[in-house]
């Protein structure tokens, strides 16, 4: 016990040297910074959302009838949770809005539907949580690379200490180092969240346990490939090597594995081909009712034709349009599980997959809002066709009841999240064993 104590102080000293502290306060600042601006950006919409629900309110008191409030219709809005402060600009969502009418179905603003969800989104690591995949994996890798880089120093101290040990404890000390500094990290990023009166819920700290969990097993990943290319005798090849699986693993694999999906999503209908398929429904059925009644009027006569070429419209073209709707929200799924299958193959990808779901702005949040919005478009054109046609109104009433039209996203997991922190762990033990054997050869002379 006295020799790890002993071990354990010479590695502080190590990994805390004037230098590295100022590299540590410089990455925890950056950090904090990022939560900052992620807490500004989240502020942001919860402020202007009770704006969006009273212009709401307002603009139905000025429909003079149904018909008009059926075609301008009622906007959605995507509110995301409270733990999205750590990962506003590397997921799939920014922002997002619908409008939802009875003529046109589930307009998305800033089109994501069918295949532009998949696409490569930029701005990526301005965040907390892209900071930690771009700067952390770097720290850390230099942090496993530098502790056997010193030759002399290991040998020196393996003439007192057995191998094995040694490599334990040397490496147990700066793992130990490495948590604890993540850890007040995390607690200084929780911290300014109370300070900006921003709390989080149960289940929103039991996913923010589920993203440490996996940050913790991405950084320990780099940390060993480090220790692996610091037992390489040539520096300038270990430091090569450092710097080539770092892009490799922050910036080609997951690069490619987007591509990949990308390219897989060719396959979903575009927008554009979706909207005008709605298009040519909605267009058979008008043309249908003028042959039958004429146009509809906007008066109050509710006539019995009237009602049954509603009636017709909602057993008929209304399932055509929600048919094409949820055959995209199928496919969105279906390219969703291969991207979150494929991002188990490395840590990297398998960190960023993690973070899109738990920060409740991800591929699975996305297409809940999708098919939230078909419930309520349903809801909505049945509330047309049952006070315009079976009612005597003298006043418009709102479709919405309360917050109804803001969807408040939840933090998820994604699928295969068992596999994947099983697979990552299975990595982490391989390359332990390894480094350990190339540590031993490093000790010949």
């Amino acid at each position: 016990m006295k020799t790890l104590y002993t071990v354990f102080l010479l590695e502080l000293r190590r990994v805390f040297s004037k230098r590295n502290i100022v590299i540590l306060i410089l990455f925890l600042m950056l950090c904090l910074y990022f939560v900052q601006v992620g807490i500004h950006h989240y502020r942001t919409i919860i402020d202007n959302k009770d704006k969006f629900l009273e212009t709401e309110r307002l603009k139905t008191d000025l429909y003079i009838n149904y018909a008009v409030y059926a075609a301008y219709g009622f906007r959605l809005q995507f509110v995301p949770s409270p733990l999205s402060v750590l990962f506003v600009n590397s997921t799939v969502i920014s922002e997002l809005s619908s409008n939802v009418d009875v003529a046109s179905l589930l307009n998305i603003y800033k089109s994501y539907k069918g295949r532009i969800l998949f696409a490569e989104k930029s701005g990526g690591f301005k965040d907390f949580a892209g900071i930690i995949l771009l700067f952390g994996t770097m720290m850390v890798l230099y942090l496993g690379f530098e502790t056997f880089l010193n030759k002399d120093y290991i040998r020196f101290i393996s003439s007192f200490i057995q191998p094995k040990k040694l490599f334990y404890y040397i490496v147990g000390s700066r793992l130990l180092l490495l948590v604890l500094y993540f850890f007040f990290m995390t607690i200084g990023s929780i911290i300014l969240l109370g300070i900006n009166r921003i709390q989080l819920l149960k289940n929103e700290f039991s996913h923010l346990y589920y993203y440490l969990l996996v940050m913790a097993i991405m950084l320990v990943f780099f940390f060993i490939i480090g220790l692996v290319a610091g037992t390489i005798k040539s520096r300038f090849a270990g430091f090569i090597m450092v710097i080539s699986v770092w892009f490799i693993f922050v910036f080609f694999i997951p690069g490619v594995i987007q591509s990949l999906i990308a390219t897989s999503a060719e396959n979903i209908t575009s927008g554009y081909d979706l909207e005008l398929k709605k298009l040519q429904a909605h267009m058979g059925f008008e043309k249908s009712a003028i042959e039958q009644e004429g146009v509809l009027k906007d008066s109050l006569q509710n006539t019995q034709s009237e009602r049954d070429i509603m009636e017709s419209y909602w057993k008929n073209e209304l399932k055509k349009i929600q048919s094409l709707e949820k055959n995209m929200e199928n496919d969105m799924r279906k390219n969703i599980r291969n991207f979150q299958r494929m991002s188990l193959i490395v840590p990297s990808s398998f960190y960023i997959s993690v973070s899109n779901e738990i920060s409740s702005k991800g591929y699975k949040n996305f297409v809940n809002f999708f098919n939230y919005l078909q419930k309520l478009k349903e809801g909505f054109v049945r509330f047309y066709i049952d006070k315009r046609f079976y009612s005597n109104f003298s006043k418009v009433e709102l479709y919405i009841k309360g917050e109804e039209n803001i969807y408040y996203s939840r933090n998820l997991l994604p699928d295969y999240f068992i596999w994947g922190v099983c697979l990552s762990l299975l990595y982490i033990m391989s390359l332990f064993i390894f480094a350990y054997y190339r540590f031993k050869g490093s000790l010949v002379i």
